[in-house]
């Protein structure tokens, strides 16, 4: 191979990824549109006090909060299950309290599950409804990328 073939091979090898790249974004070809959290992101900048949610305690941890009201079967299900959620989180279970407030007591009136960081930002709302190992997934993605709590 001459020294001009080999050039041209070594800027091909660095300019067809940067095409396909720029390809991808701008036409939005081959680019994943799923998602990998299983709840509803919260709005960036929302505190547990604007809801009513209880302080991230001391010391902070993550918190799972079961909003729920009488008239919620499913919250009563997810309720009584609170004990074997928490051990579900095996080694990270210290990093994270679990536990069950009255939806009276909040400023969004519907039952729900809340997610909130040590920080005291609510991250995650999830449906009373949903099965609980989709809540795990996403805490236990969200404890591994953490450096804080």
């Amino acid at each position: 191979m001459g020294s001009r073939t080999t050039f041209w091979l070594i800027w091909a090898v660095a300019l067809v990824p940067m095409v396909a790249a720029f390809v991808m974004y701008f036409g939005k070809i081959g680019v994943p549109d799923g998602r990998t959290h299983h709840g509803e992101l919260v709005e960036s900048g929302t505190q547990y006090s604007d809801i009513g949610l209880p302080s991230p305690g001391d010391p902070p941890k993550w918190q799972v909060v079961l909003a729920s009201s009488a008239a919620c079967s499913s919250c009563r299900t997810f309720g009584e299950g609170l004990e074997n959620f928490h051990t579900a989180l095996g080694r990270e279970r210290d990093r994270v309290s679990v536990l069950e407030v009255d939806v009276t007591k909040l400023t969004v009136p519907e039952p729900s599950i809340w997610v909130i960081d040590p920080l005291g930002n609510v991250v995650l709302k999830f449906e009373p409804e949903i099965n609980p190992t989709l809540i795990l997934q996403d805490l236990k993605k969200l404890l591994k990328v953490s450096k804080v709590g």
